[in-house]
């Protein structure tokens, strides 16, 4: 077993640290108070090689590892939850195209994205007003019109969606069969193609979500992204590889909320010695770091299973439930040690506190990771004997 990183992993793990610190974290708070896509920095990371990390090299991409995305991730989730949301969000948006897209359709509908001179978007539309969690629910319809599909519907909380250039549309073609009816499409971007409502947020103000609307949105026969019914088996699939990325932007804001509190309390003194050096304090930094160590750890396990096709479900729910749980223990925690001054908006505590939260919701509420793993958890247990028998309902079984 060896966490040492390669050479190549070392030196993506410092590029993205140095962008971090040059580009991102000094203007976070600045560019938070437009509310708006903070075009100028996710540009610098596109020249820099920090985004379309998963895009396979026959379409144009780095065609770089789960576990290399989690890098990017978490140095610039150190900075901005908010800008890495913006900057990462193409890995969502492309992710079930890389996996279950062919080569050609890649080349014809990504790879112009992904090789100009200018950084190009995806947006993943799944979540409507009515289907969240529940993506049996998607009312968005896709019907077969010759060598055409026909769709229509409204998506709702698109990340990236008012920049977007391709949208990953998941929208039913057969109704009545629920989840086993749902289909992906690429759709480019066009006049059908309507930008509704753009969310005001609490949080993460450096990532735009908004309502898309299709309105009988016409692509041709080959946007569809594998078969008929293939969507929620795609979308499962995107979710446990894309999770990762999730809980490594919670680890690198839970990071933050440590390094910040830890540096408050060396220079805060009271009753004549730095704050830092009271057993209450040194102990909730103890539990910040544990929490932060434990999340990174989850993560880029999770990451590396994807990367070797192994089942990887209840891992990358550990790990996104667990990390964004840190992230936002941490950031509430760093607002404590801080006092008044974490409640002021010229620091950063109440910023990270704010960014933290979505990190609970988004991409799969905590909840519904806990509902995911602990379902495989109990589905594991059939095949578990611990030693220990004992009759239960009349019958033999390994259960107290």
């Amino acid at each position: 077993m060896d966490f040492s990183l390669s050479d190549k992993e070392q030196k993506l793990w410092e590029r993205a640290k140095a962008f971090t610190l040059e580009h991102i974290t000094p203007r976070a708070h600045e560019l938070e108070k437009r509310d708006e896509f903070p075009k100028d920095v996710v540009q610098k990371a596109f020249e820099t090689g920090l985004m379309n990390l998963h895009i396979p090299t026959e379409a144009g991409g780095p065609g770089l590892t789960l576990l290399d995305e989690t890098f990017v991730s978490e140095a610039t989730g150190y900075g901005c939850a908010g800008m890495a949301t913006s900057i990462m969000c193409n890995n969502l948006a492309f992710a079930p195209l890389v996996i279950g897209a062919t080569i050609e359709q890649l080349k014809t509908y990504v790879e112009p994205l992904v090789t100009g001179k200018e950084a190009k978007f995806g947006a993943f539309c799944l979540t409507e007003r009515k289907a969240g969690s529940d993506a049996g629910a998607v009312a968005t319809r896709a019907i077969r019109d010759g060598d055409e599909y026909v769709i229509t519907g409204t998506k709702c909380f698109i990340t990236n969606a008012p920049q977007a250039s391709l949208y990953t549309v998941f929208a039913s073609t057969q109704p009545e069969l629920k989840t086993k009816g749902l289909s992906v499409f690429m759709v480019p971007k066009s006049k059908a193609v309507k930008i509704g409502l753009i969310e005001k947020k609490l949080g993460q103000k450096n990532s735009v979500q908004s309502e898309v609307t299709f309105e009988d949105a016409r692509v041709p026969k080959d946007c569809l992204v594998g078969k008929e019914g293939d969507g929620f088996k795609i979308a499962m699939k995107t979710l446990d590889k894309t999770r990762a990325g999730i809980a490594a932007i919670a680890t690198g804001l839970a990071q933050r909320c440590v390094d910040e509190a830890a540096r408050f309390a060396n220079i805060r003194h009271q009753f004549g010695k730095p704050v830092g050096q009271f057993q209450g304090i040194s102990f909730m930094l103890a539990d910040m770091g544990a929490r932060t160590a434990a999340a990174r750890q989850m993560t880029r396990y999770a990451a590396w299973m994807a990367d070797r096709d192994m089942p990887n479900s209840k891992d990358s729910a550990f790990a996104k439930f667990f990390a964004a749980d840190a992230a936002m223990q941490n950031a509430l925690d760093c607002v404590q040690i801080m006092g008044g001054y974490g409640y002021i908006n010229e620091y950063p505590a109440e910023k990270l506190m704010r960014d933290a939260k979505l990190l609970q919701i988004y991409e799969g509420t905590n909840q519904i990771q806990r509902l995911v793993s602990g379902n495989i958890i109990l589905r594991e247990s059939a095949n578990i004997d611990t030693g220990f028998h004992v009759k239960y309902d009349g019958k033999d079984s390994p259960m107290f």
